[in-house]
C-alpha cells in the first residue's frame, strides 16, 4: 500500500475519484473534466486505484506529480469500493466531499457551484445529495432475503431502532401504505457513482460500514442517515453524467 500527498490551500470540499483495473479513457475522463470544469483553488482531490493497470497509474502518478491530486492511495491487489473508501475518507478534511465512481464525470463548469449552493442551502439535518432513486425490497436488490438484510441492519451500529422498509404491515411505520393494507417496501438511495455529504455525517457514522465490500453501499448509506433521523435530497444531479458504464470488477 502507498500513500501520498500534496499539501493545498484549505477549500470546503474534497472531491474523491476512485479508479479500478485498467480502464485509463475512465480515468482520464473523470479527472479531466475535473480539471477543466472546477477551478482548482475550490477544492481538493483524494484519489483511490484499486488494482489499477500500467496505463492508468502512469496517469495518476503525471497527475500527482502536477499537484492535480492531493493525495493518492494505490493498491496493487483490489480493495474493493468501500475498504478503499474508507482509506480515502481519512484523508479528507473539508467541511464536504463530492465522490465520484471512475465512470461519472462532470459536463459544466457551473455543477461544482450548483452542488455546494443546494448543500449550503439546506438544512443542517439534511447531509447527503444526489440522484434519487429507489428500490423495491422484492425485486432488483441484490437478491434480496429480507430476515437477513434485517438481521445485518439491525446488528450494525448506526441502526437506531427505526422500522425498515417491507411491504409487510408496519414497514417504514407504515400499516396502509397507499390504502394497500402493507408497510412501505422501498429502500430510497441516492446513485452510488457520485453524491455529496457532509464529512461529519461520515464520522459520525464511521463509514463506510467495515461489513459492506461494495454491494448495497449506496442503500444502506442512506438507511443510515434516515436511522439517525438525518435527511437525504434529490438535487438533481446537475452538470454531472453518473454510472455510465456498466458493472465491473468482483461483486458487481
Amino acid at each position: 500500500m502507498q500513500g501520498e500527498n500534496v499539501i493545498s490551500k484549505e477549500p470546503e470540499i474534497t472531491i474523491c475519484v476512485l479508479t479500478f483495473g485498467e480502464h485509463p479513457a475512465l480515468a482520464r475522463q473523470v479527472l479531466g473534466s475535473i480539471q477543466a470544469q472546477c477551478p482548482r483553488s475550490r477544492y481538493r482531490m483524494v484519489v483511490g486505484a484499486n488494482a489499477v493497470g500500467d496505463e492508468t497509474a502512469r496517469l495518476l502518478r503525471e497527475c500527482h506529480q502536477a499537484r492535480q491530486i492531493d493525495h493518492l492511495i494505490s493498491s496493487p491487489a483490489n480493495l474493493n469500493k468501500c475498504p478503499m473508501m474508507r482509506l480515502m475518507f481519512e484523508k479528507v478534511e473539508t467541511e464536504f466531499i463530492w465522490w465520484f465512481d471512475d465512470d461519472s464525470y462532470i459536463t459544466s463548469s457551473s455543477a461544482l457551484r450548483k452542488w455546494l449552493d443546494h448543500a449550503s442551502k439546506s438544512s443542517q439535518d439534511t447531509v447527503m445529495w444526489g440522484q434519487l432513486n429507489w428500490c423495491d425490497s422484492t425485486i432488483g436488490f441484490y437478491h434480496f432475503n429480507e430476515r437477513a438484510t434485517f438481521e445485518w441492519v439491525r446488528a450494525a451500529s448506526w441502526y437506531r431502532g427505526l422500522p425498515l422498509p417491507s411491504w409487510r404491515s408496519g414497514g417504514k411505520g407504515e400499516f396502509n401504505f397507499n390504502g394497500t393494507g402493507m408497510g412501505d417496501g422501498r429502500w430510497y438511495y441516492l446513485a452510488g457513482g457520485c453524491w455529496m455529504i457532509r464529512t461529519a455525517a461520515i464520522r459520525a457514522l464511521d463509514w463506510p460500514d467495515r461489513r459492506i465490500e461494495k454491494m448495497g453501499d449506496d442503500t444502506f448509506l442512506c438507511e443510515a442517515i434516515r436511522q439517525q433521523g438525518w435527511k437525504f435530497r434529490d438535487n438533481g444531479s446537475p452538470g454531472v453524467a453518473i454510472n455510465t458504464e456498466a458493472r465491473r470488477g468482483e461483486r458487481g
